[in-house]
């Protein structure tokens, strides 16, 4: 591979010396953003052609050369040997397809026109030229389409190879996910267990309900319905009036399921999995974990017929609905790998790019692909976010664009119309917090005004019911999350006011007030029995006690210093308590309220030699990097 960037170099130095001298100097590997992408590179310095032409930095890779992650001789030809194996796998396929369909059209043709249009030594002779431009001149759209798939199968794989060469891969993780179909990598994501959402282990066997045995009728079911569908405003592309009648569907349809199988397998995963998700949002959720675990186990029994029925956009559809209740649920599995499934499946579909113009797609199909993607692009970010992990996808790779509002709706669309603006606002969050991150503290007034922005013109939330969730609750999560990860765990001078008349220490104090809000606002409805927090939830909390404590401690030597390390120790409390309930249900998640009381005992002590407290669990793999920077800047 390395033969490619100096056949660029010109051959013929010796007889024009002029031209060598004006040769461009080249790096030895590609950079860090055709590295990546894994895209050709021609390691022009100081700039690659392809950051170049987009207009942005072109960053060197450094290169390791010591002798512990130097190639070795052995390495080079079992990577070559990989390459040509693959390689005679490719001219297999294409031979066999080749023979496959010699024999094809030898049939057809003494079928049709007898046996002397027939030549079967010249067509099993084809090369994979000629069987490519044969599909170009296919006479029946039933042949040709089984041609070009096999084309775009072949092409796809040759593609792949290319591109892992030009990524120079050392290792073979790659092959082991195209070994297992989509169902069965499903499978696997559900079967790890959720109890600590930071790692991956097996799922203990846990007891369920028959299906047979579940109650489902409108008076047992219709309560937990609404529930999920007061939250469908997170779920734009999903149609409310189609789930409905699913339902009824499934619901009249309930006693005759071993009749013939008549009831649509989507139809089925559809609705059990919004009473599975309603179920867990629900306050009495604790006292119906197993039936929620019994709705979830018959929708997860539907997808191998789903994903051998139904197209792709319904397959990312189910990935999104197991996700949901793998974040309300230690039983659903590992979220974190559901999610960078359904990134991927979103990615190998083209959802990450605006519709090709000249696809025969109507305006809704179109508009659903979009906010399908836009709403596992923000499951995406809350998650990374919270877990302190990296993006799925890069901003820089997204061309698709949120869909326009649509400004001539009749009276009965208005409804709909207000839930797919609040969308769009949950999604404005997500771009600004990815902003956020990918910045790096670049300008962080600017990032401040964006989120001011954004908090100052909220939707109008007349169209939601007394039953819909707090959306207030939830915005003022958004911006904590946001204002969390704006504040530098580094202590910052004060500096002076700019032209938006703000500084570090005006973003400093919104951090701490927006936080202690938030955690109030959670307690309170913990104590009217109403809250029932994902796992992403208790996540935040934590970054928000964390934060607000961190944060007044810096301030502790300015008053009024004691009351501030008051009010602060309340947080830290409510905060603990909110953390403890949700830790019933992810029990790994008791180490955030082991590291608030802490916290806690240091405040109250005001002492710094009570950090070696904190340290032993501050310190865990569990808790996220961002959180232990913060603990240690500010109590080291």
């Amino acid at each position: 591979m390395s033969s490619a960037s100096s056949g660029r170099e010109p051959s013929n130095s010796a007889g024009t010396p002029d031209v060598s001298s004006e040769t461009p100097r080249t790096r030895p590997i590609a950079c860090v953003r055709c590295w990546k992408r894994k895209q050709k590179c021609d390691k022009r310095l100081p700039t690659c052609t392809a950051c170049q032409s987009q207009d942005v930095e072109c960053v060197p890779r450094h290169q390791d050369i010591t002798s512990s992650t130097e190639l070795s001789h052995s390495s080079v030809i079992g990577y070559v040997e990989s390459l040509k194996k693959r390689v005679a796998e490719l001219e297999h396929n294409v031979q066999s397809s080749s023979r496959k369909r010699a024999r094809t059209e030898n049939h057809r043709a003494e079928s049709a026109d007898g046996p002397l249009l027939a030549d079967p030594v010249s067509t099993r002779t084809q090369d994979a030229v000629s069987m490519v431009s044969s599909h170009a001149s296919a006479r029946t759209t039933t042949r040709r389409g089984h041609e070009d798939s096999s084309v775009r199968a072949t092409m796809g794989a040759i593609g792949f190879l290319s591109r892992s060469a030009m990524a120079e891969p050392r290792g073979q993780s790659d092959e082991l996910a195209r070994k297992f179909s989509l169902g069965e990598i499903i499978s696997g994501a559900l079967a790890i267990d959720g109890r600590d959402p930071s790692k991956a282990s097996p799922a203990p066997k846990t007891p369920t309900i028959d299906g047979h045995l579940l109650p489902l009728t409108h008076d047992a079911t219709s309560g937990h319905l609404r529930r999920f569908l007061d939250s469908i405003m997170f779920l734009p592309y999903l149609d409310e009036a189609g789930l409905l009648e699913q339902y009824d569907i499934v619901v009249a349809n309930n006693d005759r399921r071993d009749d013939g199988g008549s009831i649509n397998p989507l139809h089925v995963f559809n609705v059990h999995m919004a009473l599975a998700i309603g179920i867990l949002m629900s306050p009495d959720s604790a006292h119906l974990s197993m039936l929620s675990s019994g709705y979830h186990a018959v929708a997860a029994n539907q997808l191998h017929s789903i994903l051998r029925s139904e197209v792709s956009l319904e397959h990312v559809h189910c990935m999104v609905m197991l996700l949901l209740y793998s974040l309300l649920s230690s039983t659903g599995g590992s979220a974190w790998h559901l999610l960078g499934l359904t990134v991927k499946t979103c990615i190998s579909l083209g959802l990450h790019r605006e519709p090709d113009a000249h696809a025969d797609l109507a305006m809704a199909e179109a508009n659903k692909r979009r906010w399908l993607f836009w709403t596992v692009y923000s499951l995406d970010r809350s998650l990374s976010i919270a877990m302190d992990r990296p993006f799925s996808i890069q901003d820089d790779d997204i061309s698709v664009q949120v869909p326009p509002e649509e400004e001539d709706a009749a009276v009965s669309i208005q409804h709909i119309s207000r839930k797919l603006h609040l969308s769009r606002y949950v999604i404005n969050h997500a771009r600004i917090i990815s902003s956020i991150r990918t910045g790096r503290g670049a300008d962080i007034m600017l990032d401040y005004s964006n989120i001011c922005h954004w908090r100052d013109l909220p939707p109008s939330l007349d169209c939601f019911s007394p039953m819909t969730l707090n959306v207030t609750d939830i915005f003022q999560q958004l911006s904590c999350r946001a204002l969390a990860r704006l504040v530098s765990p580094i202590h910052q001078a004060e500096g002076g006011r700019d032209l938006l008349l703000w500084n570090a220490h005006d973003v400093e104090m919104d951090a701490i007030s927006t936080s202690e809000q938030f955690v109030d606002r959670c307690y309170a409805r913990f104590a009217q029995g109403g809250f029932t927090g994902t796992f992403i939830d208790a996540y935040d909390i934590f970054h928000a006690a964390v934060v607000c404590v961190c944060l007044a401690w810096r301030m502790s030597q300015q008053p009024p210093a004691e009351r501030r390390l008051t009010k602060v120790t309340g947080t830290l409390h409510k905060a603990s308590t909110l953390v403890t309930a949700i830790a019933s249900r992810f029990p790994a998640l008791a180490s955030f309220q082991r590291v608030l009381l802490a916290l806690s005992t240091c405040v109250m002590g005001e002492k710094h030699s009570d950090f070696n407290m904190i340290t032993s669990e501050a310190f865990s793999p569990m808790i996220p990097r961002r959180i232990q920077q913060f603990i240690r800047y500010t109590f080291t």
